[in-house]
Order: structure tokens, then C-alpha cells, then sequence
């Protein structure tokens, strides 16, 4: 931020079981360029030795502070340590996730362009394994400015580990909802909070992947019927306060549950398939049909498409450029990122052209 002390910037990570996966989560924040932090592991109530594992790295980094709690579930473990926060922004991530050692340093350079400071910065994300090698990542859109509109159809920050947010507007939107786990519906905290959010401040895009988003069988997002139960709870409110948004919520809502019945079935999760084979049924039987018939015309564009070309009439639009971000290489070690991306290479990706929804 021009002009103003560097400043201080407090990471949050809720801690349950998560002795396997703390210690390479906390080296890859503790390895962060931009060291002015704050470093909170709030321990929810861990059987194993998480919690003797996070005091043992704060003694050789003194910037990490242990707190601990009865299990509450993520939200609650959250929302303790933005509360005991000192800092301006809150920086969150998964106690099985990882970070590129710039991911904090470019998104404050993001949020630069804002009026002192006061947006969100997000980036996008590597799928990786429980070995931390990478299998997939976020599809690379380029929304900024206002993008509530596109939040709502689709959750393209996609976890709970990479955006950088102000502190003083998450405790003004009430922080992460801890009812939803209450209501057996944990899973869309986050995508709540963003959308609160986003009503009120712009975002900001770092065009890189700079989050590893850790995909276990154990993990909430491997719930495909829990997800969905708190995706609805979540939307709910959002169509009574906007009912002009119901048909692109009930997309959003199509999209999510298609995405995971498709993931369960080529990865051979028959638990989950038969769990939510009913509901695509009952549910959305018609938007299967219109799917499929979206789908048949979208290929029929494509081929109306390269014809044309092989013509020399191309009427493609131009695509918006994503700048250098190579994307992330399947079969590789998230790790292998650190070098593959120049330090000022990254910074240049800040401004990439971007699509803006001001």
C-alpha cells in the first residue's frame, strides 16, 4: 500500500486431527516473502497431537501463537481466531493446505488499486493429492471489481484458503456461520462469507495459481450431499432478498450437484452415486434434458466455429489474455510452482487484462 506501514497480516488455521498435514501447512506459511504476520493455529478440540505439534513449530517461528477450543467445527475455529486477530486482514487456510511463498505479498500488492486498501484479493488454485501433487486446478476466470453476480453462479475461489480479506468487514458481515453445522449442512461457510462480501467491496484477482487445495476423501468437500444441503441453505435467503437471481441460483445449484455426481462416478464412488442418483432424478430431470440438448448445440457451435476458420472467416472473439501463469503440470509436486514462476514474472501477472464487473 503506497504510502502507508507495511501492514499486519494475521493468517488463521482451524486445526482438527490434522497432525499429517500441519506441519508442511505451516512451513509453507512460515516460508511466506511477506513476513509482517500473524500466525494463529486454533486447535478444535484435536484427539492426536496437533496441538503438540503447533506449539513445537512456534517456538522456532515466534510470529505462530496456539490457541485452543472445544470442537466446534471449522466455522467456529474460524471465527476465534479472527476475534484474537490482531491484524488489519485475515488471511485463512486450510490446516491440509498450501501456499506459494508470494501468495500473501501479491495479493497485497493487489489490493494497492483500492481506496486504502479495502477489497478482497483472491487467486486461483492447484488440485493436489494427499501427497501434495497436483491432479487438476480452478478453471482461470478473470473476475474482479464487483462480482457478486458471477459468485452467485459460480464459486470460482472455490475453498477456504485463499482469498485475503479486511478483518473489520468479516466481523461486520457476523464471520463464517457456524449454524450451518449445527443443521448438518457444514461445508459453504466460506462461500457465505464471500458473498456477504462481495455486496459491499470489490475484489481483486492475482492471475496465478497460489493455493494447493488439498482433495481428500475425508475432507467436507468430498461430501457431495452435505455440500449441496448447505450450498441450498446458503442461497436461500440470497433468492428471498433477490428473486430476480432464482433461475441462475438453481443453475449454480444444477452445475454443483452434475459436478459431483460425475467426480463420484468416474472415481468410482458408488456410495455417493447412489446417494445422489434420486435427487438428480427428482430434481433436475428437465435441466438434464436441457443440458443435453445445451450440450449438442455447443458442439455444433464448435464445428461452425473451425469450419469457418479453415475458410478463413473466423468470428471468434479474441479471449481475454491470462497473462504468463503457466498452468499447474498434473503429476508434478505443488512445491515444484516455487520455482517455476519468477519472482517479478508473478508480480507482472497483477496487471494482466482482466474482465471487470464494475
Amino acid at each position: 500500500m503506497t504510502g502507508t506501514a507495511a501492514p499486519l497480516i494475521t493468517v488463521v488455521i482451524p486445526a482438527y486431527n490434522a497432525e499429517k498435514t500441519l506441519a508442511e501447512t505451516l512451513r509453507s506459511v512460515s516460508k511466506q516473502s511477506y513476513d509482517k504476520l500473524e500466525i494463529l493455529v486454533v486447535d478444535d478440540g484435536s484427539r492426536d497431537g496437533t496441538f503438540d505439534l503447533a506449539s513445537d513449530h512456534s517456538l522456532t517461528d515466534r510470529r505462530v501463537r496456539v490457541i485452543r477450543q472445544e470442537n466446534g467445527g471449522v466455522a467456529r475455529a474460524r471465527n476465534h481466531g479472527v476475534r484474537e486477530a490482531r491484524g488489519l486482514y485475515i488471511a485463512p487456510i486450510d490446516a491440509d493446505d498450501l501456499w506459494h511463498p508470494r501468495k500473501i505479498e501479491l495479493q497485497l500488492e493487489a489490493l494497492g488499486k483500492f481506496p486504502e486498501g479495502r477489497g478482497v484479493a483472491y487467486n486461483w488454485y492447484a488440485a493436489i493429492d494427499e501427497n501434495g501433487i497436483i491432479f487438476g486446478n480452478s478453471r482461470p476466470v478473470l473476475h474482479q471489481g464487483t462480482i457478486f453476480e458471477p459468485l452467485l453462479r459460480e464459486n470460482f475461489i472455490g475453498n477456504g484458503s485463499t482469498p485475503l480479506m479486511p478483518r473489520a468487514d468479516i466481523l461486520r458481515c457476523g464471520g463464517y456461520d457456524a449454524s450451518l453445522r449445527d443443521n448438518g449442512a457444514e461445508g459453504c461457510e466460506d462461500l457465505k462469507l464471500y458473498l456477504a462480501l462481495a455486496e459491499t467491496l470489490p475484489f481483486v484477482l492475482v492471475p496465478d495459481f497460489l493455493t494447493g487445495y488439498r482433495f481428500t476423501k475425508g475432507n467436507m468437500s468430498s461430501n457431495a450431499y452435505r455440500m449441496l444441503k448447505s450450498h441450498a441453505l446458503v442461497m436461500a435467503p440470497i433468492i428471498t432478498r433477490y428473486p430476480h437471481f432464482t433461475r441462475d441460483i438453481q443453475t449454480a445449484e444444477f452445475n454443483t450437484a452434475r459436478w459431483y455426481f460425475v467426480k463420484a462416478f468416474l472415481g468410482k464412488d458408488f456410495a455417493q452415486v447412489k446417494q445422489l442418483a434420486p435427487m438428480m432424478v427428482r430434481k433436475y430431470s428437465s435441466r438434464l434434458v436441457v443440458h443435453g440438448m445445451q450440450q449438442g448445440w455447443r458442439q455444433a457451435k464448435r464445428i461452425l466455429r473451425t469450419a469457418k476458420r479453415v475458410l478463413g472467416k473466423s468470428s471468434a472473439r479474441p479471449k481475454a489474455r491470462l497473462g504468463s501463469a503457466p498452468l499447474p503440470q498434473p503429476g508434478t509436486a505443488f512445491s515444484d510452482r516455487f520455482v517455476a514462476t519468477p519472482a517479478r514474472e508473478a508480480i507482472s501477472l497483477t496487471s494482466s487484462p482482466m474482465v471487470d464487473n464494475e
